[in-house]
């Protein structure tokens, strides 16, 4: 009788244990408690790094700068085209906070992103909902773009609203809240496709109007003063060709990391026999439907642009959600598991492509996030280098990458200006910028083109370059500093950074 009763006590025990974890993985974060405890670990995990600066990208400095230039000139200049306005006057709103206060800001926007994804997972009931909400709040790509000023986690809150909200029955307030995140920023306009594919099989078609118009009125108010400035021109981004072994760094480097890369892989692989439904039920299941919709359309972006891999950044919620409704738990959980990790420690290759020869010397090194806190501290190191130059009077110094942070760095003894007016410039106020020592006649840019150079050198102007500076202008405007006259800064190393990610130690 004795073996037999802790027979019985070992089978409750396991069977509590069970339950536990049942409860733990199937956890509600809509719920006040459980949301602030998500809340608090969220923001204490970004604590570390939320006041380093205002991202690895320039294009974060570049936000800076535009509200910086608001605030002191009260005019408005977005920090490249085709603009970013929601997200720049919010932070502009903020900008005498310094990086800490828009940073913060980002943060906040994101956690709201947060509860909307799960009041999402929540109303479409799915499986091991605790799991898939802690995956999307720590996944590494996300995470480093929750604690910067950026516009990537602006934009993907409003659509995981507008989605919240169509769920809900609010039409015409989805799209308002669509039109907020295609202010934030113009590519989410396409998510109107899978939001009105979603609205027809939802039987609310004499609603589609008001959709539409709120998606497009409300961010016709935003790019209006853009519009009034540039004209036409505004319609304008950066563009340049990508090698395909770029476009598989950023797939998998820089995006799930190569840990996390190959557990979803295998992970899909595992779970085919589930997966290989997902067209029936995207046929059958409007809200399948438009995760697949959705997963297209950033794709087809990408594949357009593939510059960055924050670009890929509105994909991610719903492939959570294809992930919770097809894997199974423990498949599900090791992917998570894996995703998270590589933020810390992931194989790491010396080059910034994904090569034969780059693989053969992959090694174990820092994971995503800790990756972007090492760049963000480079690139600080590498302006304070600058800084500590001596540059003869009557220099124009050429930046490149470098300049927006060496801009708002030293904003307090430089002045901050303009080369010329250029409404080709995709960025005004750093593409066309400079930052002038008054005194000794030290002006530093981000690139000069011929013209600017030849006006310079005719008042009597010296050069200098950063190797950085060096490439650029030749890839930019045809012309090698080096060779006319400019002397070359060598630090021994570059402003080690990323686009939207660092690539350092990776």
């Amino acid at each position: 009788m004795t073996a037999v009763a802790v027979t019985d006590d070992q089978h409750r025990e396991t069977a509590g244990g069970a339950t536990t974890l049942e409860r733990a993985l199937s956890l509600d974060f809509t719920r006040p408690l459980a949301f602030a405890a998500l809340a608090l670990v969220y923001i204490a995990s970004r604590a570390p790094w939320i006041n380093v600066g205002y991202g690895t990208d320039p294009d974060a400095w570049r936000v800076a700068l535009s509200g910086y230039w608001l605030w002191e000139h009260h005019e408005f200049y977005p920090s490249r085209l085709p603009g970013y306005p929601l997200h720049e006057y919010a932070s502009a709103a903020v900008s005498p906070g310094g990086h800490l206060a828009t940073n913060a800001l980002t943060l906040l926007v994101s956690l709201g992103g947060v509860w909307l994804f799960a009041a999402i997972v929540r109303e479409l009931r799915l499986p091991n909902r605790g799991l898939v909400v802690a995956g999307f709040a720590f996944t590494p790509l996300l995470w480093i773009n929750s604690m910067n000023t950026m516009d990537y986690m602006w934009a993907l809150t409003f659509i995981l609203g507008a989605y919240y909200l169509l769920m809900r029955g609010e039409v015409g307030l989805a799209g308002v809240v669509l039109g907020l995140a295609v202010a934030s920023r113009a590519t989410s306009l396409l998510f109107i496709v899978p939001f009105v594919i979603y609205i027809w099989r939802d039987g609310r078609r004499e609603e589609l109007r008001d959709f539409i118009v709120w998606t497009l009125f409300v961010p016709l108010v935003f790019y209006l003063p853009i519009a009034w400035r540039y004209g036409a021109d505004f319609i304008d981004f950066y563009d340049a060709s990508i090698g395909y072994l770029s476009v598989a760094r950023l797939l998998a480097k820089d995006t799930l990391g190569i840990f996390g890369a190959i557990a979803v892989l295998v992970a899909l692989v595992v779970s085919l026999p589930r997966l290989v439904k997902l067209p029936v039920d995207a046929v059958r299941d409007k809200d399948v439907m438009l995760w697949v919709v959705a997963i297209g359309i950033v794709l087809m972006i990408f594949a357009r642009l593939p510059h960055e891999s924050a670009y890929l950044i509105p994909l991610y919620p719903f492939g959570f959600l294809v992930m919770a409704r097809y894997f199974q738990r423990w498949v599900l959980a090791g992917a998570v598991a894996a995703i998270v990790f590589a933020g810390f420690v992931d194989i790491t290759t010396p080059g910034d492509e994904i090569s034969l020869s780059d693989m053969r010397e992959a090694r174990i090194g820092r994971g995503l996030v800790l990756s972007n806190a090492e760049t963000m501290r480079l690139q600080l190191d590498f302006v304070d280098d600058i800084e500590a130059l001596e540059v003869p009077q009557k220099t124009v110094v050429s930046l490149g990458f470098i300049y927006p942070h060496f801009a708002v760095l030293n904003r307090d003894r430089l002045e901050i200006g303009i080369l010329e007016e250029d409404t080709h410039s995709i960025s005004q106020l750093s593409d066309k910028g400079k930052a002038t020592d008054t005194e000794r006649e030290i002006v530093y840019v981000w690139l000069l083109d011929y013209d600017q150079f030849v006006k310079f050198r005719d008042q009597g102007y010296g050069f200098r370059a950063t190797q950085d500076a060096n490439r650029s202008t030749v890839a930019l405007y045809d012309y090698r500093p080096a060779l006319v006259g400019a002397l070359i800064i060598d630090l021994g190393r570059g402003p080690s950074g990323g686009s939207g990610a660092a690539r350092t130690d990776r």
